[in-house]
């Protein structure tokens, strides 16, 4: 083998090689862009599902006041109607 040929042959495997480290990187980086992007809407889907569970139960508590309020309005009915009648005899 001539001299030649040898530094063709190594200039030609050190191409290939920074090639295949190239490959190896971008691959590398294509998969931590992927699996963040996966995080990032996994947080985004989690933060979604906690802002409707905090609304539901704040309807939830507004519910029950109101059923409270209807209970204390339909007693203040029933006084009146009383009074009224107490009035009227």
């Amino acid at each position: 083998m001539t001299t030649q040929t040898i530094i063709s042959a190594a200039a030609f495997t050190l191409a290939f090689g920074s090639n295949i480290v190239w490959l190896f990187i971008t691959y590398g980086n294509f998969e931590k862009r992927k699996l963040s992007a996966e995080r990032d809407f996994n947080h985004l889907r989690n933060n979604q599902q906690n802002i409707s569970q905090g609304i539901a139960h704040g309807f939830d508590e507004i519910e029950a006041k109101l059923n409270t309020m209807a209970r204390d309005l339909l007693e203040i009915k029933i006084w009146i109607m009383r009074a009224k009648k107490q009035i009227e005899e």
